[in-house]
């Protein structure tokens, strides 16, 4: 834990001052693209949800009737990318409200996703929904920049010397980002109402603790003790440990393509109240980019993460629309002089994540943050 910057409570949110004109104007734009079609609730999605959790159940389920140990490791591999597809495509659309124009069906899927993978929904949603989405790269702000001092994803992060060589010891560290969620920062978050050093969690109602027990208490004993009671120990071990690597790499590979890349901007909130100096949809423009948005393969697998500043536009939006709408966005972006950040591939994406993490790893040349210019 980077305690050398823990901060003491301050605002309760960043300002962004600005007029609001782009997003207003994509907003409506894309309305008028969609022609009528529901923004939540298409029911490509919901076919696509269908078929994503009987690729998770099967693998499952065949994973505990094969013999063959070897069959086992692939289908604990195929179980992981299952895993991650329920994350992806169900789990973060339903906590958006992206799964249907009804609550309580989003509500639904939502709670049976949490179950099945094992994070709380609730502390996921402040997380993600509250602290990124609305702060997205903003350090001390956006808890995805929070590695509790493991990592610098941020130029406004103080720079330490474990820092060197990140470039390489994030993988590991992404491999054991899920089981770590599930059975350890979870239960800190839930006992401290703090989801870093930074940033303090509303208090849980008793439906909400309730909640939290059940879907941990009926993880543990479906996806936990059943193997146990089935399989040799040695072999759920093993099984055990590929799943959550397997899970926790594809997991932190995807999300991380989308704001910590060299293209996008760290903005530095100033004053009192803390504020950005332009308006909050230009903000998610120059904090996000998209990859390979024309491959077929990682537009259904990630759930259309890949098509993050569509997203971050418009998250209540099944994503099976984005793909439709993202010339719309870029041609807007465009008019208003905004950068629309786009890698063609995920390779590309994939080594100027590499770089960036190399070059915030490196002791910065001077007192002040190590600020990452843009690549045009």
């Amino acid at each position: 834990m980077d305690t050398g910057e823990q901060l003491t409570p301050g605002p309760a949110r960043v300002v962004f001052d600005g007029s609001g004109e782009f997003l207003q104007t994509v907003r409506a734009r894309v309305r008028d693209a969609l022609a009528g079609d529901a923004a939540a609730g298409d029911p490509r999605l919901l076919r696509k949800a269908a078929l994503v959790m009987v690729w998770f159940l099967g693998s499952f389920v065949l994973l505990l009737c094969t013999k063959s140990g070897w069959l086992q490791l692939m289908l604990c591999v195929s179980y992981g990318l299952a895993a991650s597809a329920v994350g992806f495509n169900i789990f973060h659309d339903a906590n958006h409200g992206a799964m249907s124009s009804s609550l309580r069906v989003n509500l639904a899927w939502a709670m049976l996703a949490s179950t099945v993978l094992g994070p709380s929904r609730y502390l996921w949603n402040y997380k993600h929904n509250v602290l990124h989405h609305r702060n997205t790269n903003i350090h001390t702000w956006d808890d995805d920049l929070e590695t509790r001092g493991f990592l610098r994803l941020s130029p406004w992060q103080h720079w330490k010397w474990r820092y060197r060589g990140q470039q390489w010891f994030v993988f590991p560290l992404y491999a054991i980002n899920a089981v770590e969620m599930v059975f350890v920062k979870d239960f800190v978050q839930y006992f401290l109402l703090r989801i870093n050093p930074h940033q303090r969690i509303p208090a849980m109602s008793g439906a909400e603790k309730t909640e939290f027990w059940i879907a941990k208490a009926l993880y543990l004993a479906i996806f936990v003790a059943i193997p146990l009671a089935v399989l040799p120990l040695e072999r759920v071990a093993l099984g055990f440990l590929v799943y959550e690597c397997t899970l926790g790499l594809s997991l932190g590979l995807v999300f991380s393509m989308a704001h910590q890349v060299e293209s996008v901007d760290f903005p530095s909130p100033q004053g009192i109240p803390p504020t950005i100096g332009e308006g909050w949809g230009a903000h998610q423009m120059r904090t996000t980019a998209n990859f390979a948005n024309l491959n077929r393969g990682w537009n259904w697998f990630s759930g259309g993460l890949n098509h993050q500043i569509e997203h971050h536009l418009f998250p209540s939006m099944s994503h099976t629309h984005y793909a439709a709408i993202g010339r719309v966005v870029r041609g807007t972006a465009r008019e208003f002089g905004l950068p629309y950040n786009y890698f063609e591939t995920y390779r590309a994406a994939l080594h100027s994540h590499y770089r960036l993490l190399r070059r915030l790893g490196t002791r910065p040349s001077s007192a002040g943050p190590a600020i990452i210019p843009p690549i045009c």
